[in-house]
């Protein structure tokens, strides 16, 4: 959360907004990459994808927090 604390309510809507949006293209892309059947993926870029998955959630989750105070 502290990388989000300086910022004005307006401002963490707004990264609010921004993280669900790139949270929904880290999906989508995740989706096209990982369902491409004649593509082989090391394990590295299956763990690199669920690493940002977790970090976009714990970022959206934390905004929520800040954002309903």
């Amino acid at each position: 959360m502290k990388k989000f604390e300086n910022l004005s309510k307006p401002e963490l809507k707004a990264k609010l907004e921004e993280m669900k949006d790139l949270l929904e293209e880290v999906i989508e892309e995740r989706t096209l990459i990982l369902g491409q059947e004649n593509l082989h993926l090391s394990s590295r870029v299956v763990e690199r994808y669920a690493s940002e998955l977790a970090e976009i959630e714990a970022d959206i989750a934390a905004l929520e927090q800040l954002t309903a105070i």
